[in-house]
């Protein structure tokens, strides 16, 4: 004990309270042992009737410790025996209090709860249910008045030269001049220079040409002078060759009368021979002559186009504007070396510009119906600069010669008057004239529905009609309205819950029954552009 005393206070206290609970144990068994004992009777007392499990355990008074305390001896036990029958019959009165209020207190609230509510719904105050009311629709309307109508076809194309050069150098070399007026976008003027190469190398195969060419005519009319002098020489044995032949043909007949010898006959046959011989040599080398004499003329025509050419090339060095354009590009620079492959201008006519675009095949055939031309048709490009639009006429050309796959169009070039403004590259918008359509109606896409029905209002409320569409046009489309007459009123706005005898109200004179807040105006649904 004197270590347990001397110890944390916390572990005494711990110590201190499972003795006092093991005491207590004891006690209360000890009691029940005697209240089972015959001849027992409950005490008066009320000190004998506390239940010991009742007893504050955790007083601030320090309860002696088990070892220090003697246990209770059979004689107090016995003490006044007549006491503890009434404690236990206090702790079942106790007991069934405690079950009662446990059991019998939620049911009697859940009772008082429903009779509540039972009250309440009896005596709550009757409401007047409002009378369901047709939902209606504002719509606005579309006149139907057949007539006949041209629409305009809406496209964009681009704008493109029509006329377009890319200028290269025609002879390579160093760039020593370039035009101050060679700008990006500067307008040139025929025949104008804008780029020169050094000529020093060309005006040096001109000289050298012109050398050549001198040579090979002096070559002929030395060739020539040759075969003058054989000439001379051939007629000299011509005449040799005559003389012989006439003194043979005499010694012949001088043979004949013996006066004169055999070897006389034979001397003047053997001069013949070579007279002969030399004639023909002669001929040959005339021959040879007159063939040295066309070499050499067709030399100096071969060198005469040498001389041609390295003038031209030496005129080649300055590169000059061949019309009047705009310049659209240009990549050369003074000191740069330049050869004949690389593009240095790139030119336009301004005065020869024509628009592509693309027209559906759709487009196309509604163009190209019946007699209609689609080539010598005008139209309209509207060039869009901010708030202003400047228009210009242009004239369909030509269309091309094979259908794109991957536009899945037909493309078509028309020819801008001499004198437009615009420039190579504008983005513009084409205005096309369609054919002409009879009995037609234009409405908005919006009133179509299904592609074939549009709505009409009578006496208040949709009845659907049957059309024919002849053609869309952007956001409208055109119906036939040889079935709808005059007098039918087309329904414009677009409505979900479109069907036959839907009630619908014109914002001008709203239904009197109808609640504003209920029966919001029908908007429009979402339409999908499309030109077909």
């Amino acid at each position: 004990m004197a270590k347990i005393r001397s110890g944390h206070p916390t572990l005494l206290r711990s110590r201190m309270k499972c003795e006092a609970l093991r005491d207590r144990i004891l006690v209360d068994q000890q009691l029940q042992q005697e209240s089972h004992k015959p001849g027992h009777l409950p005490s008066d007392d009320p000190a004998a009737s506390v239940d010991p499990r009742t007893m504050n355990y955790h007083s601030d008074e320090k309860p002696q410790p088990m070892l220090d305390r003697q246990a209770p001896s059979r004689a107090d036990t016995n003490e006044a025996p007549d006491r503890q029958p009434s404690r236990s019959a206090g702790r079942k009165v106790m007991s069934a209090v405690r079950w009662f209020f446990r059991l019998a207190l939620p049911l009697i609230v859940i009772v008082a709860a429903a009779s509540i509510m039972n009250m309440l719904v009896a005596t709550k105050p009757e409401v007047q249910r409002r009378q369901a009311r047709e939902q209606a629709y504002a719509v606005q309307l579309v006149k139907a008045s057949p007539a006949t109508i041209q629409p305009d076809i809406l496209v964009y194309g681009t704008v493109s030269a029509a006329r377009r050069v890319d200028l290269r150098a025609l002879v390579g070399g160093e760039v020593i001049w370039v035009s101050p007026e060679l700008v990006e976008g500067g307008t040139i003027a025929k025949g104008a220079d804008l780029v020169r190469v050094d000529p020093f190398e060309f005006e040096g195969a001109v000289e050298e040409a012109n050398a050549n060419l001198a040579e090979a005519r002096a070559r002929l009319a030395e060739t020539r002078a040759s075969s003058a002098s054989e000439q001379a020489s051939l007629q000299f044995l011509l005449e040799q060759e005559r003389i012989a032949r006439s003194d043979l043909e005499r010694a012949e007949t001088l043979i004949k009368s013996g006066s004169l010898t055999r070897q006389a006959l034979e001397s003047r046959k053997l001069t013949f021979s070579q007279r002969e011989q030399a004639v023909k040599a002669a001929q040959n080398n005339l021959l040879v002559q007159k063939a040295r004499i066309d070499q050499q003329q067709a030399n100096i025509e071969r060198l005469n186009w040498k001389l041609e050419q390295a003038r031209r090339n030496l005129t080649n060095t300055t590169l000059t504007a061949p019309f009047t354009g705009v310049v659209l590009s240009k990549s050369v620079a003074l000191g740069r070396s330049v050869s004949g492959s690389d593009t240095l201008v790139s030119l336009y006519d301004p005065q020869e510009l024509e628009v592509r675009f693309t027209i559906s095949d759709a487009q196309y055939g509604r163009l190209t119906s019946g007699n209609n031309q689609l080539v010598g048709r005008q139209i309209t490009a509207n060039w869009k600069l901010g708030d202003s639009i400047r228009s210009h006429k242009a004239v369909i050309e030509r269309i091309t010669a094979e259908i794109s796959a991957g536009d899945g169009g037909i493309e078509v070039y028309a020819r801008f008057a001499k004198g437009t403004d615009l420039r190579a590259g504008t983005f513009v918008e084409l205005v096309v004239p369609d054919r002409n359509y009879s009995d037609a109606i234009r409405i908005p896409q919006a009133a179509l529905y299904l592609g074939h029905t549009v709505y009409v209002h009578e006496d208040g409320r949709m009845q659907p009609r049957t059309v024919d569409v002849l053609a869309y046009l952007g956001d409208d489309v055109l119906i036939d309205g040889s079935a709808l007459g005059d007098e039918a009123e087309i329904i414009a706005t677009r409505i979900a819950e479109a069907g036959p005898g839907l009630k619908v109200v014109l914002p001008e004179a709203p239904a009197q029954d109808s609640d504003e807040s209920n029966n919001p105006p029908a908007q429009p649904a979402d339409q999908t552009e499309r030109t077909q």
